[in-house]
């Protein structure tokens, strides 16, 4: 874990006992939202009401699906993360390191992806990208796979690790991001995986959450998608 003592907020990272345990509530609330949100995830807010109503209980029973399956929302978040110690916590990190990871670390049609096929599944595009002998980036970029499927949600959806194992340290965490996102992902993917991570470290000490998007915000280019859209909708 990266346990440097700078902060852009100038203020000291958290003691090892509080880092745990803030640690523990995110990847707690992580687990908690996605198991919770998956079995309606892109259903309209006008349907979730009128079949569920106020959800304040897991439904995946009702709606006779699993609790727990297959995919990068809760397994990609806790096993890409492992390139870091995997190759001995290294201050740069390179994308290339964090996409072999990917071929150790998965078995293919079987975990920690949604394999959904070439050009169907993000990920699922990138693995056979690397399997074939593509590397990262260029594994995850729009030149080879296309902005339809370089562009999608997958990368912010699993890039929470990478914030927090920066402690107090948002530049850090949206370097080491975008380096993850790109094994998979390009464009505008990159910079809400960024922007997330930088949350994510910053919110470690600093609790205003205008002040955590001005800090998260003000890492990524300001011509972006992602950056006119966290103004637009503040």
């Amino acid at each position: 874990m990266d346990d440097r003592r700078t902060s852009t907020s100038h203020r000291n990272v958290v003691r090892t006992k509080e880092y745990e345990e803030r640690v523990y509530a995110g990847v707690l609330g992580k687990i908690i939202g996605v198991y919770l949100g998956r079995p309606f995830e892109g259903w309209s807010n006008e349907r979730i009401e009128r079949e569920l109503g106020e959800i304040q209980y897991f439904v995946h029973d009702r709606l006779s699906m699993p609790l727990v399956v297959t995919d990068d929302d809760i397994s990609g978040t806790f096993t890409f993360i492992r390139a870091l110690p995997e190759n001995g916590t290294p201050p740069d990190l390179a994308a290339t390191q964090i996409g072999d990871w990917w071929l150790n670390a998965i078995l293919q049609n079987r975990s920690i992806l949604w394999w959904g096929g070439m050009a169907m599944s993000t990920e699922n595009t990138a693995y056979l990208r690397l399997k074939a002998g593509v590397k990262a980036p260029d594994s995850g970029s729009i030149a080879r796979n296309g902005r339809l499927v370089a562009e999608q949600i997958g990368a912010q959806i699993f890039i929470d690790g990478w914030g927090m194992v920066c402690p107090g340290n948002p530049e850090r965490a949206t370097d080491l991001a975008r380096k993850a996102a790109s094994v998979s992902h390009d464009g505008e993917a990159l910079y809400a995986a960024q922007v997330i991570a930088a949350l994510v470290a910053q919110a470690f000490v600093e609790s205003d959450l205008s002040v955590l998007l001005d800090t998260a915000a003000a890492l990524i280019p300001r011509d972006s998608i992602i950056y006119r859209l966290i103004q637009e909708l503040r």
